[in-house]
């Protein structure tokens, strides 16, 4: 299992890696992609993205590592550092 919370929930939304309108369908995708050597580390990273760049309110998409892939179309201006 990959427990899904708000901020795994938003960033597997916003890019397309695992989109998803539950976190059940969400975990699938995940489960799906992540390969599971993988899953403990990439939990914890899309917790801190979610957290500290890909914020609910006010994305800070232009030090995003992940704007060029990221289907998110309200994406905030700005250039990758």
């Amino acid at each position: 299992p990959l427990a899904v919370d708000t901020h795994i929930f938003r960033v597997a939304n916003r890019t397309g890696l695992a989109p998803g309108k539950d976190v059940k369908v969400v975990e699938a995708g995940l489960l799906a992609r992540v390969p599971a050597a993988y899953r403990q580390h990439a939990h914890h990273w899309l917790i801190l993205h979610g957290r500290y760049v890909c914020k609910a309110r006010k994305p800070d998409c232009a030090h995003c590592v992940l704007r060029d892939l990221c289907l998110w179309p309200d994406k905030s201006p700005g250039e990758n550092p």
